[in-house]
């Protein structure tokens, strides 16, 4: 069985480099789109179960998202640099150096999630106070959040993991795990919540104890892989060690994707002032379309996740011509599929808004934006796979610069000159957006062709 493990790990590497690419593409993104979905799903069942207790609850644990999703930028951000870095050493068949750099990102991140695990169960209050968190349910957004941020180092592992993993082009057993550990919240939650069976009624905590015993059992069951290591990737206790050097080098190489990740979600928040200026009618228009929007980003991300490991890899066994060909089919397909979907969104707008709302206001603010921002799926689209291809390459920076240009430099200003100095109102706000999708999308296009991130390879 081992050998069996080993020879399906020689075999990634082996069609990475040289097989079909749009069916190694195919077949190292699909389960991540499945990964993606479960996450969506995980948000939803807490979302629903703690539902039933009430709207302050649902307010509860929706207010101190900011702080969450600022952590898993940080976390997420700097196994990125794992998967780049695990992906080109896989590709230079270095297997030592690879199960080396593995050691090193798991002991950095495991302390990164220590630091911000303890300041955020310090602090959360405080900053929810900064943030303006109502005071009728500032209790429960605490305990809600002292719970997450206690249990924050099983969520880090299990990043790690699937970064390694991703690194080696083995996309499969993250996805696996992730389907697991959504599952058992889903079950977990209704017990923990409501107090089914003989389980006290824990409301919110309940919703937070959930979730950190499903990330947890996902993350040591990964753990142990990665010690057995039978996934391509083995853990070394002398590796734990810390290695300043190159620690350094994963630090240089994340900070950029963590900092990328933390100012969109800053960005996003500055968008949803605009937006909320309109009124509540706008707000809940808007927030459909971004539910709509982030299901049809699954496929954008996925390939552009496999486009990262295969850059990775191929820069890695030092053939960047057959990398650029990787970045620009995936970039051709990711175009080519988000571009079908326009029919959708021209043709029943109206259809899918009303699942989620059916005020006619609501509906006629949300066809407005599925007409318009959907135009411009293919090019978020190829702005994404060219972000995944310069992250593969090494070059974090250039993935953060173009992501910040599109929202800071295009689409905050001009969502705010077309709402309001064109007196365009919410329409205004969608071609901002539009108008920034397809900009940064050329921009991208044009920094990938001149072939800079060619010369440097992150290892």
């Amino acid at each position: 069985m081992k050998k069996l493990k080993q020879k399906n790990n020689l075999n990634n590497r082996e069609a990475i480099l040289n097989d079909s690419i749009p069916k190694t593409l195919f077949k190292l993104s699909w389960p991540i789109m499945v990964g993606n979905t479960m996450q969506v799903l995980y948000n939803l069942a807490d979302t629903f179960w703690v539902g039933k207790l009430g709207a302050d609850s649902v307010a509860a644990i929706s207010v101190g998202f900011p702080l969450v999703f600022l952590l898993i930028s940080i976390g997420g951000g700097m196994t990125i640099a794992g998967t780049t870095l695990v992906a080109q050493y896989t590709g230079s068949d270095n297997k030592k150096m690879a199960d080396h750099v593995a050691g090193q990102i798991f002991s950095l991140v495991i302390f990164l999630s220590l630091i911000f695990g303890a300041a955020g169960f310090i602090f959360d209050r405080t900053i929810l106070g900064w943030i303006g968190a109502p005071a009728n349910i500032m209790d429960e957004a605490v305990a809600y959040l002292d719970i997450i941020f206690a249990g924050v180092a099983f969520m880090f592992i299990f990043f790690v993991f699937t970064a390694l993993l991703r690194g080696v082009g083995d996309t499969k057993t993250p996805m696996k795990m992730m389907v697991f550990s959504t599952l058992f919240n889903i079950i977990l939650d209704p017990f923990l919540i409501l107090g089914w069976g003989f389980f006290p009624q824990m409301g919110v905590r309940g919703a937070a104890i959930a979730t950190v015993l499903a990330r947890a059992l996902a993350g040591l069951y990964g753990v142990y892989l990665l010690f057995k290591g039978e996934k391509g990737i083995k853990l070394y206790a002398k590796n734990l060690i810390p290695d300043f050097k190159v620690q350094k080098r994963i630090i240089k190489l994340g900070t950029p994707s963590a900092a990328e990740q933390s100012i969109i979600a800053l960005g996003m928040t500055f968008l949803m002032g605009i937006v909320s200026e309109f009124g509540t009618l706008a707000v809940a228009a808007y927030g459909i379309g971004n539910r709509i929007l982030s299901v049809v980003m699954m496929p954008m991300r996925g390939l552009s996740m496999a486009t990262t490991t295969m850059v990775g890899q191929t820069m890695g066994a030092d053939d960047p011509d057959r990398a650029e060909k990787i970045a620009w089919t995936a970039v051709g397909l990711t175009f080519s599929l988000m571009m079908s979907m326009i029919l959708v969104t021209q043709f029943f707008p109206a259809q899918i808004i009303s699942v989620f709302n059916d005020n006619p206001k609501v509906v006629a603010i949300g066809v407005d934006f599925l007409k318009i921002v959907g135009l411009s799926f293919g090019f978020l689209g190829v702005r994404i796979v060219i972000g995944g291809s310069f992250r593969g390459a090494g070059n974090t920076v250039a993935a953060m610069v173009l992501a910040v240009v599109a929202l800071w430099g295009f689409r905050v200003p001009l969502a705010r000159l077309l709402s309001n100095y064109f007196q365009l109102g919410t329409t205004g706000i969608w071609w901002g957006m539009f108008i920034s999708n397809f900009l940064s999308a050329i921009i991208g296009g044009i920094w990938f062709k001149k072939g800079s991130w060619k010369e440097k390879k992150a290892i």
